[in-house]
């Protein structure tokens, strides 16, 4: 009678480092498959998220500059969002700063920030909701 797995094993994919995932992407990118060589790039950069591993996703952005310069359609948008993406979790690293959300980047053109109490509000608000503070009109693009 055979025995039944446990609990406790894992697959090969769950026990490969983000190093072996990003090792797997060039190799991918070596035989001309683009596709699979980004799709190797994500599973590279959210296991090194999760690991805080840096040094893969300055590997993953190089990579995926790599692809976005050599090919086109599909393949060229997916690696670009995907060096992006290095870049921007890169962004912080090293200097003591965290990097906005990208969530915050995309929605923030709609906010501001108090210049009393310093939360952020909408762009088109008059008084701070959190403080009262008055505030002046939000500047405004010049007409032509």
């Amino acid at each position: 009678a055979g025995t039944a797995p446990t609990a406790t094993s894992t697959s090969d994919a769950e026990r490969m480092t983000p190093q072996d995932r990003i090792d797997e992407a060039r190799v991918a990118w070596a035989r001309g498959d683009a596709r699979r060589a980004v799709a190797q790039g994500w599973d590279a950069v959210n296991t090194a998220m999760d690991r805080g591993a840096d040094a893969i996703l300055m590997q993953a952005r190089d990579l995926a500059l790599a692809i976005a310069e050599a090919t086109e359609g599909r393949s060229q948008a997916d690696a670009r969002r995907l060096y992006d993406y290095c870049r921007h979790c890169l962004a912080g690293v090293g200097t003591g700063t965290q990097a906005p959300s990208l969530f915050a980047l995309i929605t923030g053109w709609r906010r501001r920030k108090c210049p009393d109490c310093a939360e952020s509000i909408a762009r088109e608000a008059r008084v701070c909701p959190h403080c009262g503070y008055r505030l002046a009109p939000p500047p405004t693009a010049p007409s032509a």
